[in-house]
């Protein structure tokens, strides 16, 4: 640990001591069968604005480079195609909306700038900023379907993998263990039996409150996906993790005068250190997916 932040690492902690502790099951498991799992074409993640401003590019890459990133797989090759969107504002329950303001967050076009996501891999392999249900690469709009339902029946999107990247504007609805079990069970639902799922919480945030309430959703979000065993879970907030990013500015983006400017959002150079601690339990979910 860095000598300099000792004090306000502990600090911190203590803060967060009410909550759950930090999820300890993300190691590897080592029940999982080594190689021959089913090819992967393509890759789909989806989630919210961490995936538009920071996250979007360390997940592309890691999932697109699964081969090399995860030779315990047994991938013959990379997945042909692998692609992130993250609309911004946006949760697991706006996903499964079919109409009023919870579908808004998604289709309704972005009062202030116009659009509403960032995407990654779809339309161009770096980042380009989408209206979703405007721009036809994104036909998630659809009348009476909720945009969840629409991603799977676009014909341009037929994952074999999805992978749901969520937590950080649920974190006050998941303080609920009822209202994260009710959001899963209808995101789980729209999830067609021939995919293999993911689910990975949030990127630590720079402030231990924002944490705080992070680890509680992220116990109940836990709870709720492995309960049904439909997906694999990976928690994001790991003692590691919380380590590596909690009170770290330099992985998050800043004023000229120094003072952190985005506390919700790491940068994409820490991203891709995030994706670096996660590679172990990662490569686990994919696997348990897959063979699943």
């Amino acid at each position: 640990m860095r000598p300099n932040t000792v004090l306000f690492s502990l600090a911190a902690f203590t803060l967060i001591s009410c909550a759950p502790a930090p999820d300890r099951t993300n190691a590897p498991d080592n029940t999982q069968p080594q190689g021959n799992i089913s090819p992967l074409s393509e890759i789909l993640v989806l989630g919210d604005s961490q995936i538009s401003f920071g996250a979007g590019d360390a997940y592309r890459r890691f999932f697109a480079n699964l081969d090399t990133n995860c030779p315990s797989l047994g991938l013959d090759r990379a997945p042909a195609s692998t692609a992130a969107v993250g609309v911004r504002s946006s949760s697991l329950q706006n996903w499964t909306a079919t109409d009023g303001p919870a579908r808004g967050v998604i289709c309704d076009v972005d009062s202030k700038y116009g659009v509403n996501a960032g995407a990654y891999g779809v339309t161009s392999p770096q980042r380009s900023y989408v209206q979703i249900g405007k721009d036809p690469a994104y036909p998630f709009c659809q009348p009476d379907k909720s945009p969840l339902q629409a991603v799977f029946d676009a014909p341009d999107y037929d994952p074999d993998l999805v992978v749901l990247a969520f937590l950080g504007n649920s974190f006050q609805r998941w303080q609920s263990a009822d209202n994260t079990r009710v959001d899963w069970q209808a995101a789980r639902a729209l999830i067609p039996d021939d995919k293999a799922c993911v689910v990975m919480s949030t990127i630590p945030a720079f402030k231990p409150e924002d944490n705080r309430l992070s680890l509680v959703a992220q116990t109940n979000l836990g709870n709720a996906v492995r309960a049904d065993g439909r997906c694999a879970f990976v928690a994001g907030l790991t003692p590691e993790t919380l380590e590596e990013f909690e009170g770290n500015k330099t992985h998050f983006r800043l004023r000229e005068d120094g003072t952190v400017r985005d506390p919700r959002h790491p940068s994409e150079a820490s991203a891709a250190r995030f994706t670096q601690l996660q590679t172990p339990a990662l490569c686990a979910a994919v696997g348990r997916a897959v063979l699943q």
